[in-house]
């Protein structure tokens, strides 16, 4: 079984971007240590708001020589001939499944990080936890009560940004 891995920011009060989605209180140096966690990866995951956003802003599909899989209740793939496959029926199986074959980076989506982990599917989260706060905005994750992680590394980047990385150690307790 291979890996499933998330990189995520978080501000000091628990916000992944503004309620516009914007991530204009993120340090340069944490969007390219992201940047570079993406081009390294072979294989994405990600929600719909994510796939959603990253296509608005970003002009089109940055990612073409990825495989891309999109976690959603219905498929709005607008970028079919750029390696994306939405995952609608059973997703959580179909991601259990395609673990069995590839590593996957899960791209944004607090939701969606929330369902992995419920679910057991993630092996490991960074979190880059920015000195700001952010006020109001997107939550970066739901209820995951019972779910165990075991501290691997931390280290503080420039910008007093503090990055953990933990490893998934345990069973959820529902």
């Amino acid at each position: 079984m291979e890996q499933i891995k998330a990189h995520i920011a978080v501000s000091l009060d628990g916000h992944t971007a503004t309620p516009d989605y914007e991530l204009d209180w993120m340090p340069r140096e944490v969007k390219e240590l992201a940047a570079r966690e993406h081009a390294a990866a072979s294989c994405l995951l990600m929600g719909a708001n994510t796939y959603n956003y990253i296509f608005e802003h970003w002009g089109g599909w940055p990612h073409k020589s990825k495989r891309s899989f999109v976690v959603s209740h219905y498929d709005t793939n607008v970028t079919p001939d750029c390696g994306v496959e939405f995952l609608t029926e059973e997703p959580l199986q179909r991601v259990y499944e395609l673990k069995q074959e590839t590593d996957m980076l899960v791209v944004g989506g607090g939701k969606l990080l929330t369902s992995l982990i419920k679910a057991g599917l993630l092996d490991s989260l960074t979190i880059y936890t920015v000195p700001v706060m952010a006020g109001k905005g997107i939550g970066f994750i739901g209820e995951t009560f019972g779910s165990h992680w075991k501290l691997s590394e931390s280290r503080v980047l420039d910008n007093g940004v503090v990055c953990s990385t933990y490893l998934f150690g345990g069973s959820v307790i529902e």
